[in-house]
């Protein structure tokens, strides 16, 4: 009877993991199994709730709403007390703080605002990238006029800036997910600089990349980065001195890192997709997505892109994780130009922000996990007292 029961257990097991393999089509890579931390069930949900997330575009529900006047180069979604929340950053130099639950609820009002507060001038120049700590709910802003900025929401609502520092030159990516009171950012000069958050002043540097550096992803001590010259390289944050992994690129430049579970995802400037052992920079896999491929985005359950197919207009996709990737799901034409995107899978929620000619739209997508938002004004248009246009529109 044991031994009946004991085969019957091993032969569902077994059925389990046929059903999984069949369903996902996914094998994890060494340097995830290997963690401490890994939990295969914890792994097989993530995936199974992400493909049925994103089964398919058609299920998604449209809607527009106001916003920049700009494009809409940052996106950053935030859960706060059980509350959703969306900042947007935008080259009309505008910082906006978004109540998605609103967004949810219905039409744009008085007694049912969109947009929670705003910053009109919270940059000199564009406004380029944001990152938030959820440890003290602040956030930090780059721009092009050379500056830094720590910024808090106060208990009214409003945006408050906090600290700013100058580091020479236009500032790209920021993070601050690495060591505890430090902040990670890049320029366009060739520098990388940590900035200590209660001081914010800056702590250590290095320019070891020749050309502007775009792709930034920070753990502990470990700071991630990637150029224009080609470049990909791991610095210790206690000897910046020279990099302990670096992989040189001829045919293209990475444009975006994202680093998560020992796994790092870039995204490349000729249309592909390319997974590497964080640990060690060899190169799991490389898919192509189209001819230029903005921004990748590495979760639990899936893999993120944002390309420029090679008839050129934009999708957005959502592949398997792992060393073999088939696509999933694919939106459909993009009209406007994407710039930057974020999604939570525990909101539920993705979020974009495009990149248009000022005669043309830019645009914030939000999606849950009933449907997609879309928010989309025409430029310069006064819509419910607010001028602007953060959205995107799909054909």
């Amino acid at each position: 009877m044991w031994s009946s029961t004991t085969s019957s257990h091993q032969n569902q097991q077994k059925i389990h993991e046929k059903v999984y393999k069949n369903e996902h089509q996914v094998c994890l890579p060494p340097c995830e199994l290997k963690r401490e931390e890994y939990e295969p069930k914890k792994s097989f949900y993530e995936m199974h709730q992400q493909t049925k997330r994103w089964t398919n575009w058609e299920s998604q529900r449209i809607v527009t709403a106001p916003g920049h006047c700009a494009t809409v180069d940052s996106v950053l979604l935030f859960e706060k007390n059980d509350n959703k929340f969306c900042l947007s950053e935008s080259r009309d130099r505008v910082i906006r703080f978004w109540d998605v639950d609103n967004v949810e609820r219905g039409v744009d009002s008085v007694a049912n605002p969109w947009t929670v507060a705003q910053d009109d001038m919270a940059q000199l120049e564009w406004s380029w990238n944001m990152a938030r700590d959820s440890n003290t709910d602040r956030f930090y802003s780059t721009s092009w006029d050379s500056t830094v900025k720590s910024w808090a929401i106060t208990d009214n609502g409003a945006i408050q800036n906090l600290n700013t520092v100058n580091v020479g030159s236009a500032v790209q990516a920021v993070s601050c997910s690495g060591n505890e009171n430090e902040i990670v950012c890049t320029t366009f000069a060739k520098r990388t600089a940590v900035i200590d958050s209660r001081t914010f002043g800056i702590v250590a540097e290095h320019s070891l990349h020749k050309r502007a550096v775009i792709g930034l992803a920070v753990k502990e001590n470990k700071i991630f980065t990637c150029g224009e010259d080609r470049l990909m390289m791991m610095v210790d944050r206690r000897n910046m001195s020279r990099p302990v992994l670096f992989e040189y690129c001829q045919d293209a430049y990475k444009s975006s890192l994202s680093l998560q579970r020992n796994q790092l995802l870039t995204s490349t400037s000729d249309g592909k997709v390319k997974l590497y052992d964080a640990t060690n920079f060899h190169d799991f896999q490389t898919y192509s997505v189209g001819a230029f491929t903005r921004q990748s985005l590495l979760q639990h359950g899936a893999h993120f892109v944002m390309a420029r197919c090679k008839r050129g207009y934009y999708k957005f996709l959502m592949n398997s994780p792992g060393i073999r990737s088939p696509k999933r799901c694919s939106s459909h034409q993009l009209t406007a130009k994407p710039a930057k995107f974020d999604y939570s899978s525990e909101m539920k929620t993705l979020t974009i922000g495009n990149s248009m000619d000022r005669s043309e739209r830019r645009s914030m997508i939000v999606s849950d996990g009933v449907g997609t938002w879309e928010y989309a004004v025409a430029a310069y248009t006064v819509f419910g007292g607010i001028v602007g246009n953060c959205g995107s529109s799909l054909n």
